[in-house]
């Protein structure tokens, strides 16, 4: 049996940009001090990851992105820069 969630899986489309990331830590430097880290936290795809070594760089997956923007709005820091991809690229919803 299918369920009405798998037909609606089918109208979405996701193309990355490989020749722009649109979500960006723009001042790495910030993030080493950063207590909490939010970006780990509030990304519902995991764009963000860290290996919990104190001068080790926060990375960056943005072909992982589902568009939401929370990462912008959770840094305390203003360190993460996202802007939704080009035209053509990123989460493409269909409607059907």
């Amino acid at each position: 049996m299918t369920k009405p969630s798998d037909r609606l899986l089918g109208l979405i489309e996701f193309r990355p940009d490989d020749a722009w990331q649109h979500v960006v830590i723009a001042a790495p430097e910030k993030c080493r001090t950063c207590q909490g880290k939010n970006c780990l936290r509030v990304c519902p795809s995991a764009v963000f990851q860290w290996d919990n070594i104190p001068d080790h760089p926060v990375l960056v997956y943005y072909k992982q992105c589902v568009e939401c923007g929370a990462c912008r709005l959770a840094c305390p820091a203003g360190a993460v820069k996202f802007a939704h991809p080009r035209g053509g690229y990123g989460v493409v919803y269909h409607h059907g």
